[in-house]
């Protein structure tokens, strides 16, 4: 039997991967996109009826309860909370309504779409949250987005709790850096240096790792979160240097 899943920012970079992992896994994809319409038509006129597309700002309460409303009558096997927005602003520019704004996307909009479609997902089904590795550590200029996905990974944690008696497992996903629209012009030169794979992450990669999450194959998975970063996060940048001094 085909699954229902639910992915928010369905259209571009790691949205639009795992949309199209998931559909080749014969999953019905309900994707969730912001402002990204041509690439909604292609994956509309290339899927066709195996996906519905639905317009929606994260950002505005009421687009989440319209999103909601239309989403009534569907029965859900799993969600993907992929939609998320970063802001690179120097502390001395700080932003409270880029900090607001941040929140609203990528924490509070995932809650609510849990907390709303409750009824609609199914007993035994998934959620899987797209994190980040941002989220483990100090930030400079993007300190509303680590604290979202900081906060993202701990209520991954309180969901599966909560969620766990109706059989429904809740993960999240904290990728390195990866090569997507959103990362261009900002990643740094060392990204691959300093990853002991010697690469940034695909989208694909991670899509990967969410459809082992949404599938039987992950049955005891549950208030975890899976980094896929090539083992960026192991490595001390300092003791990297030193390793790398002529002797």
């Amino acid at each position: 039997m085909s699954k229902n899943i639910l992915i928010t920012g369905a259209t571009r970079g790691i949205g639009r991967a795992i949309t199209e992992k998931l559909l080749a896994e014969g999953c019905t994809v309900y994707g969730v996109y912001k402002a990204s319409a041509e690439q909604a038509g292609k994956l509309s006129a290339k899927y066709d009826d195996r996906i519905t597309l639905l317009q929606a700002d994260l950002a505005k309460p009421e687009q989440i309860d319209q999103l909601v409303e239309k989403l009534s009558d569907v029965k859900l096997d799993g969600i993907v909370n992929n939609a998320g927005i970063v802001y690179l602003t120097k502390w001395e520019e700080f932003n409270f309504n880029e900090w607001d704004e941040t929140l609203a996307v990528n924490l509070t909009a995932p809650l609510k779409l849990i907390h709303k479609l409750r009824d609609n997902l199914k007993d035994g089904g998934s959620i899987v949250n797209i994190a980040s590795v941002d989220g483990y550590c100090a930030a400079f200029d993007t300190v509303a987005y680590a604290a979202s996905k900081a906060a993202l990974m701990n209520v991954t944690k309180s969901l599966a709790a909560i969620l766990g008696p109706r059989g429904i497992r809740v993960n999240a996903v904290a990728p390195g850096w990866v090569e997507t629209e959103m990362t261009a012009g900002t990643m740094p030169d060392e990204s691959k240096e300093l990853t002991p794979l010697r690469r940034n992450a695909t989208p694909q990669d991670v899509a990967g790792v969410v459809n082992f999450l949404l599938s039987n194959q992950s049955n005891f998975v549950s208030g975890e979160t899976i980094t896929v970063d090539g083992g960026l996060t192991v490595v001390d940048f300092t003791l990297y240097k030193e390793s790398q001094r002529e002797s």
